[in-house]
């Protein structure tokens, strides 16, 4: 459960806050621990369902880039951390990240390092952000990392954004397509099959294909036995996503779709460069950052041969041998990883590979529009043009059989 409390330092300081615990006695021990006089703990049970389900506006990934955008232009100015998220707080939009900056704010008003009170709110703040903030702390250097972290997210928050946008269209296209084609067969098709069985016309293949569909589309059992199977194949398909086996089948069923999986290989190729050399950069160790890059790749079947590059790595080879028996990253990204790793540049020349890959994603998504637009219309004019020539040809041979 989540609990809303109010509490008091030893020197008298009120502060008030979140956190999340079993029961009650639960949150009441944990502020105990902390050395905190609990004056009131009650349970928040709305504050759960904000999380879940938060109200229509400005998303957290949206939030999150702006929060991390106005935060590092004013720790770079020298403005306090505190006062720095009073700021940010009265900026944000969304309320998840709002309540969850709230919470974060307590927990530096207690003295907590900005690392640690990141990382309590898992869903605000991934263990990547985690990590850099730890880094920076540690190295003095937090104002240069919160803005590599601002400006990580602005890439990938723009990167996502395009592809989204570039497959959307198409899925978009394909629904309404078989939405159409649907209704053509279930509502128009049974029109025309009543009159060519009461005149008795001979129908070509097509027809007899297409009628026979549209006559089993009509009735209630055929219906409800493709409803239940279409249920069951869903249902089957989620409790499938929800093992590691059905994600990482599923993963390689879409990176081998022909035009979308190459893009969509190229967009983790170029996430991952940036986050791994955003770390490198910010001083992790390697070993380390491909830790925390692993859980959040977006692809279970590179998160998997990234854990054997992590291994080997652990065993004292260096990264680019195991990156390319992988099998998986594309031979541009190992080349540079491995002069980088030659030269000494690795945290240079890792934000150069995913520059190069963002830019051969930007330039995939535009051929992407310019060839799948026509083939799409074409092929829904192919469909579409079936249906007409089998409804309509038995239709001519009619009107010409009662004009004699």
């Amino acid at each position: 459960m989540d609990f809303r409390y109010s509490a008091r330092t030893a020197a008298g300081v009120l502060i008030r806050g979140s956190l999340s615990a079993a029961d009650r006695e639960s949150a009441v021990a944990g502020l105990r621990s902390r050395a905190l006089f609990v004056t009131s703990v009650e349970p928040q049970r709305h504050r759960r369902r904000d999380l879940h389900w938060p109200r229509p506006g400005v998303s957290m990934a949206r939030a999150r880039v702006a929060f991390f955008r106005s935060f590092a232009t004013l720790v770079r100015a020298g403005v306090p951390l505190r006062r720095g998220l009073t700021v940010t707080i009265e900026r944000a939009e969304n309320p998840a990240f709002v309540a969850a900056l709230r919470d974060v704010l307590s927990d530096i008003e207690r003295g907590e390092p900005l690392s640690v009170a990141f990382g309590r709110r898992p869903r605000a703040f991934t263990p990547l952000i985690v990590a850099m903030v730890a880094a920076g702390e540690s190295g003095g250097i937090l104002d240069d990392v919160l803005e590599r972290i601002a400006l990580f997210l602005e890439r990938d928050h723009a990167l996502r954004k395009s592809v989204i946008a570039a497959l959307a269209y198409p899925a978009t296209v394909l629904c309404a397509s078989l939405a159409l084609v649907t209704f053509l067969i279930v509502r128009i098709v049974p029109m025309f099959s009543a009159l060519f069985a009461s005149f008795r016309v001979p129908l070509p293949l097509s027809t007899r294909v297409l009628m026979a569909l549209g006559d089993a589309a009509a009735q209630p059992a055929v219906l409800t036995i493709v409803a239940a199977l279409v249920a069951a194949a869903t249902a089957a398909g989620v409790a499938a996503g929800r093992t590691n086996a059905g994600r990482y089948a599923f993963d390689r069923f879409r990176l081998s779709v022909p035009v979308a999986g190459t893009l969509l290989r190229k967009t983790i190729t170029a996430r991952f460069a940036r986050m791994l050399g955003t770390l490198v950069h910010s001083g992790i160790e390697l070993s380390a950052a491909l830790d925390v890059v692993l859980p959040v790749t977006g692809s279970p079947v590179h998160s998997a041969a990234l854990a054997h590059v992590a291994v080997a790595l652990r065993e004292g080879e260096a990264l680019t041998p195991p990156l390319a028996a992988a099998g998986i990253f594309d031979p541009m990204l190992i080349a540079l990883v491995g002069v980088g790793e030659e030269t000494g540049m690795l945290d240079v020349l890792l934000p150069k590979a995913a520059e190069y890959f963002e830019s051969d994603v930007a330039v995939a998504i535009a051929t992407l529009g310019a060839v799948i637009e026509p083939a799409l219309i074409a092929v829904l004019g192919v469909i579409v043009g079936l249906i007409v020539y089998s409804v309509f040809i038995p239709l001519y041979s009619l009107i010409g059989s009662v004009a004699q």
